[in-house]
């Protein structure tokens, strides 16, 4: 499989790298939008809160993207231009030939039950907005390093942006901005909650290392008891 055999619409995780081939910052959203006769592609320019993420002429990303059949997938590409569409800010980028598998230890999925808060996307960036709003009361179905599955009684829409907080069972505090990419109704003994699969945009490296070393913590302590029956 080869970048031009990528459906246009696929939604694509992008890092930006160092010199080294390093991730700098956080993982972002975007979206392939169309090929060009160049070997060019054009996708969406990442967007945090309400700003454009900036990325200079000439910087090597990473574009990672799931596929149905062979997993995490993914390819670098250096950025050529930037312009905006109308209202919609793209970037066109020159990717490698090669796309490879992924290995992310941040994909390993929990199923565990913790506390969980939901705020509005923009408590994420201000302390006002996050003092005023009211915490929706959640818990979790199941955890990675990269999202969560969420169930709470409110109904959020699909591709809503929010901040997650998490009470971990080691007394750890975990904050995270994520995009719902999937919300649906269930049925629960109480009546109706609903289901929401939420993939982190934004989330500091301490939180994610923290997160990560619990749920693989986790893992040991379910493989241990495995042992033990």
């Amino acid at each position: 499989m080869t970048p031009p055999e990528i459906s246009i619409g696929t939604r694509l995780e992008l890092e930006i790298l160092n010199n080294s081939g390093e991730r700098v910052g956080n993982v972002f959203v975007s979206q392939l939008l169309e090929y060009q006769e160049d070997g060019t592609m054009v996708i969406s320019s990442p967007i945090t809160g309400s700003r454009v993420v900036f990325i200079p002429d000439g910087v090597t990303i990473r574009l990672t993207f799931v596929h149905p059949i062979q997993g995490l997938l993914g390819f670098t590409a250096v950025v050529s231009s930037k312009e905006y569409r109308g209202k919609i800010a793209v970037m066109t980028v020159k990717p490698d030939a090669e796309i490879i598998k992924i290995q992310r230890r941040m994909h390993f999925r929990l199923e565990i039950v913790l506390d969980a808060a939901i705020l509005p996307a923009d408590a994420a960036d201000d302390a006002e907005a996050a003092e005023k709003s009211e915490p929706v009361r959640a818990y979790t179905k199941n955890i990675s390093g990269s999202g969560v599955c969420l169930v709470t009684e409110k109904e959020f829409p699909k591709y809503s942006e929010i901040v997650i907080e998490l009470e971990l069972t080691d007394g750890k505090q975990i904050k995270a901005k994520g995009i719902i990419v999937r919300s649906q109704m269930i049925d629960v003994r109480k009546g109706k909650n609903y289901e929401l699969g939420v993939n982190f945009t934004e989330i500091s490296k301490k939180d994610q290392d923290a997160l990560i070393r619990y749920i693989f913590e986790q893992q040991r302590l379910l493989l241990k008891k495995d042992k033990e029956k």
